[in-house]
């Protein structure tokens, strides 16, 4: 150790133990005085008198009763007449919240479940089948409607369906549903939700719409004493269909752009379930299906997959031959390809067809109440996440394992396509069961498909 790191040692000592001591001897007990003084200085608070508690409004249990009818059944507030759910035995659901409420002070309700009916002191109605109300105002006073809304989350919908007695449909969105109109103008009107619609047919008098947290809500104000209907139902294509008038606008499967794909993908999952009777081995047969009808394109990219393996050695060549010269590596290399047949992009087709397939199996899923309440094996619904994530994990790993199968001449392109499997774990973990499980059976499809080619190909 050479003078001078001895010497900035001794001085780093010296000043620690100097600033040591003067806190010791100086600062330490000048510190304990200033906390003595403020202890003997320190007022004593008197507590200060508690406040009176606001009286809390008591809030009374509702009283329900249940009018049961063929599958379904409403419950109805005995305290004002308002229709306050809709028991979906079918589907398993139960969308509620007052969705047709009198607004003005209603006495002496009383409800007759036999004769399925419930009388206030200023209107009436009476259920009926096929999802119907017949309303009855005694007076000009008013009547509320809400949206329908089963469950809140990333896969609601709320529109105002609005068809007028000239035959035009227009649906509104939640943005731009603050509206006036009359009824008398309409055929029928009404909020939807994803899966339940409350249409009103035959009123009246005005209706204003607006936005209410997050449901869409009609009042409706009538001019004089009247008699109308009200449809409080799924939208399930047969039983809009059924009511008078129909409803079959309604039917809304979504889907945009990819409309014209949506239809079909549809008809199919209905026709496979007539036979199956089970929506979700319904899907795994459209899978197959879908599969088979794709086989084609999937025996050109193999063969493609093929061909490219065997030119590599003299793409190798090519490609140190005119690293140099790009434009000229480019040439020789597409020239490589048309002498020898092959199409590089060939393996690229089948998946852009299957992005609207998959698009259009999403908004059916998505909508369709067909699927909803349908179960498969530990999967309560289809129409929403798997509460176990187990399908998605299930899926990647089929998936990782096709795409380490996959012919490619690139093992860096194989890495890659495992690496998005594990990708796409992620992004399937929220989304409908019935999409993973359509994804899960056509990669395990593919995977069968694939080593079967293999040995036909004997690649």
């Amino acid at each position: 150790m050479n003078d001078r790191t001895t010497r900035l040692l001794l001085f780093f000592v010296f000043a620690m133990g100097f600033m040591f001591l003067w806190d010791y001897v100086f600062v330490r007990p000048k510190r304990e005085a200033l906390k003595k003084q403020e202890v003997k200085t320190k007022k004593v608070e008197k507590p200060k008198p508690a406040k009176a508690k606001k009286k809390v409004p008591e809030i009374k249990p509702l009283k329900l009763a249940e009018i049961r009818l063929n599958g379904h059944a409403y419950t109805v507030d005995v305290g004002n007449g308002a229709v306050y759910s809709l028991r979906d035995y079918k589907h398993k659901a139960e969308p509620k919240g007052y969705i047709i409420r009198p607004l003005r002070k209603v006495s002496n309700v009383e409800v007759d479940a036999r004769a399925k009916r419930v009388e206030g002191d200023w209107f009436s109605y009476t259920f009926g089948d096929n999802f119907g109300i017949t309303f009855e105002i005694k007076d000009n006073k008013p009547i509320q409607i809400t949206t329908p809304i089963t469950e809140k989350g990333q896969y609601q919908r709320k529109d105002l369906l609005v068809k007028t007695k000239n035959g035009e449909f227009k649906k509104i969105k939640y943005g731009d549903a603050n509206l006036r109109f009359r009824g008398d103008t309409m055929l029928w009107f009404g909020p939807r939700s994803r899966y339940y619609l409350v249409a009103v047919t035959g009123f009246r008098g005005r209706v204003v719409s607006f936005k209410d947290g997050d449901r869409i809500t009609l009042r409706l104000y009538p001019d004089n004493p009247q008699k109308f209907r009200v449809f409080f139902g799924p939208t399930e294509r047969e039983v809009l269909a059924g009511f008078n008038p129909p409803l079959k606008e309604a039917f809304d499967l979504g889907g945009g752009w990819i409309r014209w794909m949506v239809w079909p993908i549809y008809w199919a999952l209905v026709f496979f379930y007539k036979f199956t009777g089970h929506y979700g081995l319904a899907i795994i047969v459209l899978a197959l299906v879908l599969k088979v009808l794709m086989s084609p394109l999937y025996i050109n990219m193999y063969r493609s997959a093929r061909g490219m393996q065997k030119l590599q050695p003299k793409l190798k060549k090519i490609q140190e031959l005119y690293k140099d010269d790009p434009e000229r590596l480019q040439w020789e290399m597409m020239k490589l390809y048309r002498e020898a047949g092959v199409n590089p992009l060939g393996g690229c087709l089948p998946m852009l067809l299957m992005l609207p397939v998959f698009w259009a199996l999403y908004q059916v899923l998505q909508n369709a109440i067909e699927l909803k309440g349908s179960s498969f094996l530990w999967v309560q619904d289809l129409s929403m996440k798997d509460p176990y994530y187990a399908l998605p994990i299930i899926m990647g790993v089929v998936s990782a394992a096709h795409a380490w199968f996959q012919p490619t001449a690139d093992p860096n392109t194989k890495r890659t396509s495992v690496l998005m499997s594990a990708v796409f774990v992620f992004i399937f973990l929220n989304l409908p069961a019935g999409i993973v499980l359509y994804w899960l059976a056509y990669s395990l499809f593919g995977l069968i498909e694939q080593r079967i080619y293999r040995y036909i190909l004997k690649y």
